[in-house]
């Protein structure tokens, strides 16, 4: 067992951690909500990729959770504006995709290298502990668009596939 599982209660791993969890499904979104919010996030939480993209336009997170699939939209236009976000205030916003899409499938699928990537349904303490090891790369910074700082340089990205073990 995960020692984060056992500590999840009284735990505080994400404090002061802005995430934004844009999920098509309530259940998941509740439950991810409740799951970092346990340990100290601050998690807003989304059904559509439109409204995700509104809701960027007032705040950057510091870690994006979104499903892999949408019935009539594509993420795609999400992660390529994350990404922006990223070049411009010069900080990494990692992603991590939740989705039911299997592991083989997922690389025919997605033309984007994420950080982060899970297999609903998802293992409870596994998810805490891929979120919190997704957050000792990110360095604080404002969560505001007004407050950051832009950059005028790019940011190199450098994304990868994490395993799902």
């Amino acid at each position: 067992m995960l020692i984060t599982h056992e500590l999840l209660p009284k735990s505080k791993l994400l404090e002061n951690v802005q995430i934004l969890v844009v999920d098509n499904d309530q259940d998941s979104q509740d439950m991810y909500a409740y799951l970092l919010e346990s340990c100290g996030a601050t998690v807003t939480t989304l059904g559509s990729i439109k409204d995700a993209l509104g809701w960027l336009n007032q705040c950057i997170p510091a870690i994006l959770i979104c499903e892999m699939r949408y019935r009539g939209e594509s993420v795609y236009p999400l992660i390529q504006h994350v990404r922006s976000l990223s070049s411009i205030s010069g900080r990494e916003i990692p992603i991590l995709i939740i989705s039911t899409c299997l592991v083989k499938n997922l690389a025919q699928q997605l033309t984007v290298q994420v950080e982060s990537y899970l297999l609903k349904p998802i293992d409870v303490g596994h998810f805490i502990d891929r979120v919190w090891a997704l957050t000792l790369n990110v360095n604080p910074y404002p969560s505001r668009l007004r407050d950051g700082v832009v950059k005028p340089e790019m940011a190199e990205i450098s994304p990868q596939v994490a395993d799902v073990s």
